[in-house]
């Protein structure tokens, strides 16, 4: 369980939270509990079945965050910059994104 925390979020964050009905302790909840993976120039942490405790798993507000990825900053970890759910493939997606930038 981590002990930063999220610092700024992005307008484009912000919107992607209103559409997939996401409060900052539902965010708050996968950046503490969430698997980290450094891909593609970003931070992603991503929130899967095993990584929820099983003392949560019987909590439906828990439960739904399933597959929620959050994408942040790579240098500082605590700039939230989208969101997003993949609840079939999300962490292995993640570890197929590219390692280098087409332009970067």
């Amino acid at each position: 369980m981590r002990h930063a925390q999220i610092n700024s979020i992005s307008l484009h964050a912000h919107r992607r939270l209103a559409q997939r009905n996401l409060s900052p302790q539902d965010v708050g909840y996968v950046f503490a509990h969430g698997r980290l993976h450094h891909a593609a120039k970003a931070l992603f942490v991503h929130l899967g079945w095993r990584d929820i405790p099983v003392a949560h798993r019987r909590e439906d507000r828990i439960r739904r965050l399933e597959g929620t990825v959050l994408v942040l900053d790579p240098v500082t970890g605590q700039h939230l910059t989208t969101v997003y759910r993949n609840r079939r493939h999300g962490s292995r997606d993640i570890k197929r994104k590219s390692k280098r930038s087409l332009f970067g």
